[in-house]
């Protein structure tokens, strides 16, 4: 048996291999800093092997109690400019411990987003934050994945089912990178459509019952259109629970929404997913699968296009710290509930609330 010393070693180890990119290609890949909860650390190709070697390729943490129960799974930075979630997803990483059931978190799944630069804002490449052991960078990428990994993008998006998306963002072909627009993807399909059919056999494989992909969107403040001139409120996705149309995840989502608005005081919504938006992950998941599928929304100013310098860290309204929070809270929320309608569990410890967080900062969570 290794002991704690040896073990955080160990894991230390596999954190830079991770960060450095597997031997036979050197890609950037986000730092990680794996706590004592994480048991064992894989890579997505493992669910798809043709991603093995190719920038999609992203790794992949569990965290095993000792007691069986329920698995259930954490999508960040599938958009790696909408950062919260992929900070959310490390302090899941870097913090939880987990008694019974099974956690498996992919903090950074569009890997080949990190690797290039959000152009459409002013926004650092690196963003440094406080941590245990310092200050550390958190990479802010582009939402979608890097065309020298998927070229020639085509004049319409076009779901793999054949269904075009109705809004003028679906039609814009570039959604092919998207990963979040390609579920529940294909083995042999383009890049992003074989990340996304990764993600349903880590679902299918591993019995996972719960999942939720966290995201962000723009603020829900008043501001001025600068093709219009006319004024308009942001945000409509802004603290939005979307939940796929079961029964069971609806139900369990709307209490979720109700409990975590009464504890942090904050106006949370809900909504179905839309069946006819095909290629997300919360519709395609829970569609396909037994499994309850969600994402969640928080407000990141980096997302409104009228702000010249948005500072997605320290925003005095939106600070990165309410949105973490915010984000921890509502999945771990999800869990409880789960937790009181069913035999198995999933149960874990040692993650902040939204209350911890906003007292602390996040630096007394990060390693």
């Amino acid at each position: 048996m290794f002991s704690k010393l040896k073990r955080a070693a160990l894991l230390a180890g596999m954190s830079a291999l991770l960060v450095s990119g597997a031997a036979c290609a050197a890609f950037f890949r986000p730092e990680v800093r794996p706590g004592y909860g994480v048991t064992k650390v894989g890579w997505l190709s493992d669910y798809n092997a043709p991603l093995k070697g190719t920038n999609l390729d992203t790794p992949v943490f569990y965290l095993e109690g000792k007691k069986p129960g329920a698995t259930m799974l954490i999508l960040g930075g599938t958009h790696p400019r909408e950062i919260a979630g992929h900070t959310g997803a490390l302090t899941f990483i870097e913090n939880a411990n987990v008694s019974e059931g099974r956690l498996i978190v992919i903090p950074a799944l569009n890997a080949s987003g990190y690797s290039v630069h959000d152009e459409s804002t002013q926004v650092p490449r690196l963003l440094r934050v406080p941590c245990r052991s310092g200050y550390r960078y958190l990479p802010f990428g582009d939402r979608r994945v890097d065309p020298a990994d998927q070229p020639n993008d085509p004049d319409q998006y076009k779901h793999q089912s054949g269904a075009t998306i109705p809004n003028s963002k679906g039609h814009d072909g570039a959604e092919m990178r998207n990963i979040n627009r390609n579920y529940p993807g294909l083995p042999d399909g383009t890049p992003t459509q074989q990340a996304a059919y990764a993600v349903m056999e880590i679902v299918r494989r591993e019995n996972v019952v719960l999942s939720i992909d966290m995201h962000e969107s723009d603020t829900p403040t008043w501001s001025y259109s600068r093709t219009t001139g006319k004024p308009y409120h942001g945000g409509r996705l802004a603290y939005m629970l979307v939940c796929n149309p079961k029964d069971e995840a609806m139900e369990l989502g709307a209490e979720a929404v109700v409990d975590v608005t009464d504890r942090v005081g904050l106006d949370l919504k809900i909504e179905p997913s839309n069946p006819a938006f095909r290629g997300l992950s919360h519709l395609e998941i829970g569609n396909a699968t037994p499994c309850l599928s969600f994402l969640f929304e928080t407000p990141n100013p980096a997302q409104d296009s009228w702000r010249e310098a948005p500072d997605p860290v320290d925003d005095p309204r939106f600070p990165l710290k309410h949105r973490v929070g915010l984000q921890c809270e509502v999945f771990c929320e999800l869990v409880n509930l789960y937790n009181e309608s069913h035999d198995a569990h999933l149960v874990i410890e040692n993650v902040p609330d939204y209350k911890t967080l906003m007292s602390d900062g996040l630096g007394k969570w990060l390693n």
